[in-house]
């Protein structure tokens, strides 16, 4: 992703050198077993449909979700699965960790792109019906601090981008 620190698929270059480091494949991104046998702790893997969040399952295909609450970010993505961090999901509203799941699983389907994850995420919680209005003001007071990077243009101008994604007509 990533919505800060952890950026998800920039990650993908250097953690393939660190698993590699570690033993792991060199060929491509790590698997979620071997990521998970990296970072050992408490990090477990769930099947698709077997990540809920405040009770609400969330799908993103078929792919798998790691659970890692050591992760340095709310969330992060692997080509193949997606990596959540329950420790600091548990600190924001249900709108802001549905889109950041959202968000994740929009890097699964659109790539590596992060303002391409947000428009994404915004759009599949207004088909959904569990991203308001109310909801967006949520998420871009979330992202309001975040300075741009390499990867990110700034929480503000993020914000703005979403406003658009979520109210093109197209959306249904």
């Amino acid at each position: 992703m990533g919505l800060g620190k952890t950026a998800g698929w920039i990650a993908v270059a250097t953690a393939t050198f660190l698993f590699a480091a570690a033993g792991a494949k060199a060929d491509g991104p790590p698997t979620p077993e071997e990521y998970v046998s990296h970072v050992g702790g408490t990090a477990r893997i769930l099947s698709p449909g077997e990540f809920k969040l405040d009770g609400q399952t969330q799908w993103c295909g078929r792919r798998p979700v790691v659970v890692d609450p050591q992760l340095d970010d709310y969330g992060a993505a692997y080509p193949g699965f997606l990596i959540m961090n329950p420790r600091l999901l548990d600190k924001v509203s249900i709108s802001v960790k549905q889109w950041i799941f959202a968000h994740e699983c929009g890097h699964q389907f659109r790539g590596p792109d992060e303002e391409t994850a947000d428009c994404f995420a915004v759009q599949r919680g207004r088909r959904q019906g569990w991203l308001t209005p109310a909801g967006l003001d949520e998420v871009c007071t979330f992202i309001a601090p975040a300075k741009g990077d390499m990867m990110h243009l700034s929480g503000s101008h993020r914000c703005e981008y979403m406003r658009k994604c979520y109210a093109d007509p197209k959306v249904h």
